[in-house]
């Protein structure tokens, strides 16, 4: 078969002519790029990362008015800039102002490392203020965590994020000076401005999660060795991605449910109780929560709490681990490696007596049979009055695309059909802005989050009844059980919270 002057392509017919302006186009295109990145653009140029100290020293000898800057802190990174350092300072001196809005991770090292450089800011008369950066960050500001200036509000200097040697732009184009402007303006809204406590609200590990995510993609390839219950071959994809994906609220965590958490923690811990299962995990932000509602219960981690976090795979508990060392707590966690639903042999090890387990989101991890095994489990382990705190997802609310609702925010977060290719767009998108703290490639990193949302599965337990069913079947008393929806995953759904009681002595249930 011959092809035509109507050219096939993808079994769309293209005429000559549409070729013609395609071609066209694509040529300007060619030519912008061109002018772009070889300097003919007269206003703007990109310059290597080695050739900003030249571009400081020659800023230095024209003393602008006023320089507004944007500083990323990243945890664990030392901003060494001896050179640069002196010349700020003798533009200030100058009498050029310079105000710097340092961007800092909440609940990282860098928070106290930026506010030391706050401090010698204002001694050397620069104006500096923190903008921290939470949990909230990721779906809210949309600002990029990356170096810019913006000098005599006429030309923007920023470090262009992607990979690669270190890039930067100098430009005075409008769409330059008017995105900067806006950056900048949302900065000083939030500028000094603390993070919402974390009494319901939960931990922000924001910091932790950008010092540990890496490490624990790297730790996956060794320590994962296959979860009979994720994946029996291996579990590295499910480990080794997860706390970027938490990063970016893309997974399931508790902080989907934290007022749920946080409240019906604080209530044991203030009650008396001391002693504490974390139920499989996926990393440390379950502990996390333990901990911090200990702390907004008693003031403290109290000296005799017991926490042991339980998990088939070693990768978690290791993630786990180095978290409770971070904050000085390893005396309080144990760390056991082992299987929930074989409670023999969990008792045997010590895991017993509990008064309290925690198990978020981790029942639809099993089918019918296993998840009934899991209660019986924890109804063995647990101390005669003891509570059990979960969150199950219900399959049968599931929604794709979502109920319709008057958010505009929920409703544009769905905007292609495959749950799949939505999941790994809304991740490319939330990461890109972080480029600039983050060790991992945006192609690796939106890669793998793919491999999670191709692999992933959720088992159905059923509805509300179905899965309240479960925890009777063993005697439980289950406390008014809530549901909410939340973005989901994949897809939005509704998840039920419950509290489950075993009872006091035999035949009398807790009231408690």
């Amino acid at each position: 078969m011959s092809m035509t002057s109507e050219a096939l392509h993808g079994g769309a017919r293209i005429r000559p002519n549409s070729a013609t302006t395609l071609i066209d186009h694509a040529r300007q295109a060619c030519i912008s790029h061109r002018v772009s990145f070889e300097g003919t653009d007269p206003l703007s140029v990109r310059l290597p990362g080695d050739a900003v100290a030249e571009l400081l020293q020659q800023l230095a000898g024209r003393t602008p008015r006023v320089v507004q800057q944007i500083v990323p802190f990243a945890p664990g990174a030392r901003r060494t800039e001896p050179l640069a350092g002196m010349i700020w300072r003798q533009l200030a001196a100058a009498r050029c102002e310079v105000l710097r809005y340092y961007l800092v991770p909440t609940g990282s090292d860098a928070l106290a490392r930026a506010r030391e450089q706050a401090g010698r800011d204002r001694q050397e008369k620069l104006v500096a203020a923190l903008v921290q950066v939470g949990q909230d960050w990721v779906e809210g500001p949309n600002v990029p965590l990356a170096d810019l200036w913006l000098i005599d509000d006429q030309v923007v200097v920023r470090r262009e994020l992607g990979g690669g040697p270190a890039s930067w732009l100098v430009s005075g184009h409008a769409k330059e000076l008017d995105n900067a402007r806006r950056l900048l303006a949302r900065l000083k809204e939030r500028a000094g401005k603390d993070p919402k406590p974390e009494t319901t609200a939960g931990p922000d590990l924001t910091g932790d999660l950008l010092e540990s995510a890496q490490m624990l993609y790297s730790l996956a390839g060794m320590a994962c060795k296959g979860s009979k219950y994720i994946d029996p071959k291996d579990c590295r994809w499910y480990h080794g991605s997860w706390q970027y994906l938490r990063l970016f609220n893309m997974v399931s965590s508790p902080s989907w449910h934290s007022a749920f958490y946080m409240r019906a923690l604080q209530r044991r811990f203030a009650a008396g109780d001391r002693k504490v299962l974390v139920s499989g995990t996926a990393d440390y932000t379950t502990l996390a929560f333990v901990l911090a509602a200990a702390r907004n219960a008693l003031g403290q981690v109290p000296k005799d709490l017991e926490v042991q976090v339980l998990d088939l795979c070693r990768t978690p508990l290791m993630a786990s681990e180095w978290y409770a060392k971070k904050l000085g707590l390893a005396d309080r966690v144990r760390f056991l490696e082992g299987d929930i639903t074989d409670p023999c042999a969990l008792k045997k090890k010590g895991a017993s007596g509990f008064q309290v387990i925690v198990a978020d989101a981790f029942l639809t991890r099993f089918g019918s049979e296993q998840a009934h095994q899991v209660v019986t489990s924890w109804h063995q382990l647990l101390a005669a009055g003891g509570h059990v705190l979960t969150t199950v997802r219900l399959h049968p609310r599931n929604a794709y695309p979502p109920p319709d609702t008057e958010e505009p925010a929920v409703n544009d977060r769905y905007r292609v059909t495959d749950p799949t290719d939505d999941f790994e767009l809304r991740l490319r998108e939330r990461a890109a802005g972080w480029r600039g703290m983050l060790p991992i490639d945006l192609d690796d990193l939106t890669n793998v989050g793919r491999q999670y949302a191709i692999r992933m599965k959720s088992n159905d337990l059923g509805d509300v009844g179905d899965v309240e069913a479960l925890f009777r079947r063993e005697q439980f008393t289950v406390e008014k059980p809530e549901r909410e929806r939340v973005d989901g995953e994949l897809v939005s759904t509704q998840y039920l919270r419950i509290e489950a009681i075993k009872a006091a002595s035999a035949g009398t249930p807790s009231s408690t």
